[in-house]
């Protein structure tokens, strides 16, 4: 990655990490709230709302949205090497979420949600920071 110091690409994955479980635990906890017959008071009545298969398809739908837009954010924070950018996060955010799964917690989504979400986080990252990467390049040639 020449042209982009090593520092800035540290930290540019790890701003994006935390962007991205930033907007879906927002979006997650939004929607439970939403959806919620009574209001959420405590974990097990989080848990029985968010474990809704309604909810939890909309949680991935969003995570699908949440990862574009980060993958855009990340690329504009980039500034060069928008993709590999996607592809050094989506890797870390694969290897986190296949950590979490493997932990005994029942804050995890079940094993369904966090395999649509492996499958969905590194292409939603790196099809955001392509085409924030291609906007680069289209002003770049009007310049």
């Amino acid at each position: 990655m020449s042209g982009v110091s090593i520092a800035r690409a540290i930290g540019v994955v790890i701003a994006s990490l935390l962007l991205l479980g930033f907007i879906d635990q927002t979006l997650e906890q939004t929607l439970v709230q939403v959806l919620a017959d009574a209001p959420v008071k405590d974990e097990a009545s989080y848990l029985a709302v968010r474990n809704r298969p309604v909810v939890l398809g909309m949680i991935v739908a969003t995570h699908a949205l949440a990862s574009l837009l980060t993958g855009y954010v990340l690329a504009k924070l980039a500034g060069t090497h928008e993709v590999q950018h996607a592809a050094a996060t989506a890797g870390f955010a694969t290897m986190l979420l296949m950590g979490a799964s493997m932990t005994p917690n029942v804050m995890v989504p079940p094993a369904w949600v966090r395999l649509a979400m492996a499958v969905i986080t590194p292409a939603g990252l790196i099809a955001g920071a392509y085409v924030r990467g291609q906007a680069r390049m289209i002003r770049e040639e009007r310049a």
